[in-house]
């Protein structure tokens, strides 16, 4: 699935009801006060662009070229976030971004609030071209198979509903193609990944139920997750290591001085992510290392041991055979502290 990651288009819905609570309340035990805080929760909308925007660090994070991502927020209309320019490719543009928009508007009369909008839009900018592939086109060397993947984070009543959506997605996109045919400006849409993601309050069931990847139409894959609203951070977790051919180690017992008590340290586990290939081959055959299922998910992880080298005698210190990015699946140490 991973050679559809060159672009990716999140169509976030900012229709009213994405404006609920989440109903997960948040811990605030650490906030020292003589007067109890009330519960409070995040939006279905909160919840959705943290895990979105925390998915784009990852990938940002281990590509920091060639894997572009853009944001398209859909209600009475689609407003474009960023574009493929590598300019507005950066997790400060689209917060600024994200704070312009704000919180999803209060139900009013208009009767036009929908993602269609911004699945529609969607499809207009996987058929645009990026820098790498106007190069592409330019040097005439090679065949410019345009690939796309859309993750629509929305919700529905029920499978019909969200079967609708399938229909009408594919529509425009074969609408789309004629459109491209004509006009030299747009690129002919080759393949499509279509990832739909359901959400909803924690305190309540979903009629949408989850669905393998299959095949729409010999142009269009799709798969449908529906999920609870405080649970859509795992899940873009899990989803993002297929997208993008990544694994996961958590490196167990790492010692670190704490701020608060400097004399003493504690163990850590960290847990991060990289290429996949950092797993399969060792001095040329196959490695076999420890690895579980991690807690709360549903991927598997490698675990290491952090050792602590007691000296500096090179019969305890192992010769590097390869280097590769890695990043932190989450902000270890912040939440720690919390």
């Amino acid at each position: 699935m991973n050679e559809f990651n060159h672009k990716t288009v999140f169509v976030l819905d900012h229709t009213p009801y994405f404006g609920i609570s989440c109903e997960s309340p948040i811990d605030c035990d650490f906030i020292k006060s003589k007067i109890p805080i009330p519960p409070i929760s995040k939006s279905l909308w909160t919840c959705a662009v943290e895990a979105s925007v925390e998915y784009c660090r990852i990938a940002w994070d281990l590509f920091p070229a060639g894997k572009l991502i853009r944001f398209v927020v859909s209600d009475t209309a689609a407003h474009i976030v960023n574009t493929w320019n590598v300019s507005t490719q950066s997790l400060t543009h689209v917060m600024n971004a994200m704070s312009m928009v704000g919180v999803p508007p209060r139900q009013t009369q208009a009767n036009d609030y929908s993602v269609i909008h911004g699945l529609r839009a969607a499809i207009e900018a996987l058929a645009e071209p990026t820098d790498f592939q106007k190069e592409q086109l330019a040097g005439k060397e090679h065949t410019v198979y345009n690939l796309g993947r859309v993750i629509c984070i929305t919700s529905a009543r029920d499978d019909a509903s969200m079967k609708s959506l399938e229909d009408i997605f594919r529509t425009v996109l074969v609408q789309q193609n004629t459109i491209s045919a004509n006009h030299k400006e747009y690129l002919n849409i080759d393949r499509c990944h279509l990832v739909i993601i359901n959400l909803y309050p924690a305190n309540m069931e979903s009629m949408v139920n989850n669905r393998g990847l299959i095949d729409i139409s010999p142009i269009l894959k799709s798969e449908i997750h529906s999920n609870k609203a405080n649970r859509i951070s795992n899940k873009l977790t899990h989803l993002i290591l297929p997208h993008f051919d990544l694994a996961s180690t958590t490196v167990t017992g790492i010692p670190m001085k704490e701020e608060q008590n400097a004399s003493s340290s504690a163990n850590y586990d960290v847990e991060i992510f990289h290429g996949s290939k950092a797993h399969s081959v060792f001095l040329g055959t196959e490695l076999v290392l420890p690895h579980s299922i991690k807690d709360g998910s549903d991927y598997e992880t490698v675990t290491l041991k952090w050792c602590t080298p007691r000296s500096c005698g090179s019969s305890e210190m192992q010769p590097c055979l390869a280097q590769c990015r890695v990043t932190p699946v989450s902000n270890f140490l912040l939440s720690n502290q919390i």
